[in-house]
């Protein structure tokens, strides 16, 4: 069953022609800092696509360059669709899939990320 993109693409800060897809990024990095996830929606964007390999990748992405979730600092995600490229916050990206797989980023993180701690071991003293 196909999956709307209307709603998470609407949250773009940027979008334009495909072709500027260059310039679109400099200006993007101008912008937000940091680094693009760059992903080709499919034709028929579905579920199964949306959790295995945009959220599934996004999230293992963000956790192994030091971008924890949810804020994922200086990370942005660029969809190519339709001639199109449009730039999302990771955060944002983030929070649409919490509410659509009804998942915390805690989960998402312990379903999806690198499996490395993200706090201090608590050893015994002595």
């Amino acid at each position: 069953m196909r999956l709307d993109l209307t709603p998470l693409l609407s949250l773009a800060f940027l979008s334009d022609e495909a072709a500027r897809a260059n310039a679109v990024l400099d200006e993007a990095r101008a912008i937000a800092g940091g680094r693009s996830y760059e992903v080709m929606v499919p034709d028929e964007p579905d579920l199964t696509w949306f959790e295995g390999s945009l959220i599934k990748k996004l999230v293992y992405f963000c956790e192994a360059t030091r971008a924890p979730l949810p804020a994922c600092p200086g990370i942005f995600v660029s969809f190519f669709t339709g001639g199109r490229i449009h730039v999302v916050l990771a955060a944002d990206v983030i929070a649409l899939a919490c509410t659509t797989l009804g998942a915390s980023p805690d989960a998402l993180v312990e379903r999806y990320g690198t499996g490395e701690v993200r706090h201090a071991i608590n050893r015994p003293v002595g």
